[in-house]
C-alpha cells in the first residue's frame, strides 16, 4: 500500500499458575504492562526482507506475517516466519528482478521461550515472497496445514506428520495473483473449511506502472500508490478468490458460485471470518485499500452477498473510503457480539467498529480513545488480547510507513512505534483506551517498519506473547511479563461432526457476574495466524461457572465449573445437542 501425534483426552489441564492479581477490580489503579523481546536469547534469528531500501514500487512496502501452530502435535506452539526478498531495479526501474534470496523459517518450540530452527527438516525452509499466512486443518486429518498467500504463486502446504508438503496443484487452491492475505473457515457449515484469499492489485515485475517512472511529490521520487491513489490507473485491484472445501484436502474454485464477485475488484488486505450477525452462518470482512470495505453476508443457502454500505461497515462516517489494512474481530465491548478495528493509513484514524448484535455498525473509536492516536501512524496487522488478565481486552498495533521519504514529503516516519492499548474501565464511564506504549516495556521501544503481528501463549504460562515482523530487521518476540490481576482460561475447540478445528464455534465463558465471548479462529487482522487456542482474561474472579461452546452444525456443549488456569480442549458431542 502506497498513499499520499498423539491423541488428546477431551480436556488437557495445564500446570497451575500463580496469580498476581491483589484482588482489586480493574477500575481502581491502572495496569503495568512488561513486554520483553527474548528473540535473540530464544534463538530466533528471522529477518524479514522487502524489496529495496528506496521503496520506488508498491510490492515493496507491504510485509511478511507469522503463524503460531503445533506442527509436530506436542501441544505447544510452534512459530513460522515468512519472508520476501529484495528486488533488483534493471535499466533505472524500467524491469525488475526478485533475487529471491529471503527464506522463510520454523522454529520448534523447546519450552521456556527457547526455539530450534527446523526449517529444513519441516520442509519450510522456502523462497516463496510471502505476505499473509492461513493456518487450519485442511484434510480434516488433525493437524495443521498452512496456505502461503504471496506476491507470486500461492504455496498450500500439507502437513504430514510435522513435515510440510506442497500440496497446491493436487489440492486445486492455485492463485497466481499477489494475494496480500487469506483465511480458513467454514462458510456453509458442512464440516470442513473453504478459504477466502483476499488479493491486493495487478503488478508486473517485467512491466511496472509508467513504464518504471516514479511519482514525484516535489522533487522527490515515491512509489505509486494503489488505484484510488494514483488516479491514473495504475496497481488496479486484482480479483479476490474463493475454494469451496470439497472434501480430504480437495478444492474447487466457486467465488462466482458462493457470490464473491464484484463488479470491480478491489484493492483488498485483511480476511476475517466471523458471525456478525449471531444467526450461525460465518459472514466474510475484507478491507480495501482507498475503496469501500466488503462485508460479505451470509444468508446460510450458499450464498453471499456485499451488504457494506447498508451495515455501516463499508464507509467513514463521513461517508470516505479509508485506506484499510487490517480487519480485526472481537468482542471489544463484552456485549457477546463481535465488533472490527479496522487498521488505516496515516492521517486516518483506526476504525472501531461497535457491533449493534444485528451486525450493523458504528464506528466510535474517537469515543473510546482510539482515534487521536492513531492518526499520526500508519496501521497494518494487530490484535486484541488481555495482556494483565484484568478481563478487559487490550489492543496491540504494527505501524510503519510505506514511503522511507515519508518526513521528506510532510507524511509519517518509515519506522514507527508499535502501539500498546491499555483497555481500562473508570467508574460509571465506561471501556475506554490509553495509549500506554512509552510504559509497556523495552520490547516496544524505538520505532520499526512494522508489518505482521502474530499473538500467542508461547511459553504457556496463561498469557498471551507477539511476533512482530518489521521490513529489514530482526523479527521481536515480546514475551508478555506483565503483572497480573486476574485469572484466565483457554479453549481448543476440536469439531467432530464441524470442521475438525472447530472454526465458527462461538465459545461463551461465564465467570465473577460477566459472560465473555470468542470465535474460534486462527485468521483475523492482517497477515498472521494466531494461536488457535482461544485465551480470556478473566479478572479477580473466584471460579468459572460455566464454559459454553456453540458449534457451527449446531450442537452445544457445556462444561460446569472447570478450573481455572487451565487450557480445556473441548470436543464437539456427535449427537446435535441444544
Amino acid at each position: 500500500m502506497m498513499h499520499s501425534a498423539a491423541k488428546r483426552p477431551l480436556i488437557v489441564l495445564a500446570a497451575l499458575l500463580p496469580c498476581a492479581c491483589d484482588g482489586l477490580p480493574s477500575t481502581q489503579t491502572p495496569a503495568a504492562f512488561a513486554f520483553v523481546d527474548v528473540a535473540r536469547a530464544g534463538g530466533i534469528d528471522h529477518v524479514c526482507l522487502s524489496g529495496d531500501p528506496r521503496r520506488w514500487y508498491i510490492v515493496e512496502s507491504n510485509g511478511n506475517g507469522a503463524a503460531w501452530l503445533d506442527c509436530d502435535g506436542d501441544g505447544d506452539m510452534d512459530l513460522f516466519l515468512g519472508n520476501g526478498s529484495t528486488l533488483e531495479y534493471l535499466e533505472n526501474g524500467a524491469r525488475l528482478r526478485a533475487r529471491a534470496d529471503g527464506r522463510s523459517k520454523l522454529y520448534r518450540n523447546d519450552g521456556g521461550m527457547k526455539f530450534t530452527d527446523v526449517s529444513v527438516a519441516s520442509g519450510l525452509d522456502r523462497a516463496d515472497w510471502v505476505n499473509g499466512v492461513a493456518t487450519g486443518d485442511g484434510d480434516n486429518d488433525g493437524d495443521t496445514d498452512m496456505y502461503l498467500a504471496c506476491f507470486g504463486a500461492d504455496v498450500y502446504l500439507r502437513n504430514d506428520g510435522g513435515r510440510f508438503v506442497d500440496a497446491t496443484q493436487e489440492s486445486g487452491l492455485g492463485n497466481l495473483k499477489w494475494a496480500a492475505s487469506a483465511a480458513f473457515g467454514d462458510v456453509d457449515n458442512d464440516g470442513d473449511l473453504d478459504l477466502y484469499v483476499a488479493n491486493y492489485c495487478e503488478f508486473d515485475l517485467a512491466a511496472p506502472p509508467d513504464g518504471g517512472a516514479r511519482n514525484k511529490i516535489g522533487e522527490i521520487e515515491v512509489g505509486w500508490g494503489p488505484e484510488g491513489e494514483n488516479k491514473r490507473g495504475f496497481n488496479v485491484g486484482a480479483p479476490d478468490v474463493f475454494f469451496e472445501n470439497l472434501g480430504a484436502g480437495k478444492f474447487r474454485e466457486a467465488t462466482a458460485a458462493f457470490g464473491f464477485v464484484l463488479d470491480k475488484p478491489h484493492c483488498s488486505y485483511g480476511v476475517t471470518f466471523s458471525d456478525v450477525d449471531g444467526d450461525g452462518w460465518q459472514d466474510v470482512l475484507v478491507a480495501n485499500d482507498l475503496q469501500p470495505c466488503d462485508l460479505f453476508h451470509n444468508d446460510g443457502r450458499g450464498r453471499f452477498r456485499e451488504q457494506g454500505l447498508q451495515r455501516g461497515f463499508a464507509l467513514t462516517a463521513a461517508g470516505a473510503p479509508t485506506g484499510a489494512m487490517g480487519m480485526i474481530a472481537a468482542d471489544i465491548d463484552g456485549d457477546g457480539d463481535f465488533d472490527v478495528l479496522r487498521t488505516n493509513f496515516d492521517f486516518e484514524a483506526n476504525s472501531l467498529l461497535i457491533n449493534d448484535g444485528k451486525g450493523n455498525f458504528k464506528d466510535v473509536a474517537g469515543a473510546l480513545g482510539l482515534g487521536e492516536p492513531s492518526v499520526d501512524k500508519l496501521g497494518w496487522d494487530g490484535g486484541f488480547f488481555d495482556a494483565e488478565l484484568d478481563g478487559d481486552l487490550d489492543l496491540m498495533v504494527a505501524n510503519g510507513h510505506v514511503y522511507p521519504q515519508g518526513t521528506q514529503i510532510d507524511m509519517g516516519p518509515w519506522k514507527q512505534v508499535t502501539q500498546f492499548f491499555e483497555a481500562r474501565r473508570d467508574g460509571g464511564a465506561g471501556l475506554r483506551y490509553e495509549d500506554v506504549t512509552a510504559r509497556a516495556g523495552a520490547g516496544l521501544s524505538g520505532a520499526h517498519a512494522a508489518r505482521g503481528l502474530a499473538l500467542g501463549d508461547a511459553d504457556d504460562d496463561g498469557d498471551i506473547d507477539v511476533a512482530v515482523l518489521a521490513i529489514d530487521e530482526q523479527v521481536r518476540l515480546l514475551e508478555n511479563q506483565s503483572p497480573r490481576r486476574g485469572h484466565w482460561v483457554s479453549v481448543r475447540t476440536r469439531g467432530t461432526r464441524s470442521n475438525r478445528d472447530g472454526y465458527g464455534a462461538v465459545i461463551r465463558v461465564t465467570a465473577g457476574g460477566r459472560t465473555f465471548a470468542a470465535e474460534s479462529r486462527s485468521s483475523s487482522g492482517l497477515y498472521s495466524a494466531n494461536d488457535p487456542r482461544i485465551h480470556f482474561g478473566l479478572g479477580a474472579v473466584d471460579g468459572i461457572e460455566s464454559i459454553e461452546v456453540r458449534w457451527p452444525s449446531g450442537a452445544r456443549s457445556r462444561l460446569v465449573k472447570p478450573a481455572l488456569d487451565r487450557l480445556h480442549v473441548i470436543e464437539e458431542p456427535m449427537e446435535n445437542t441444544k
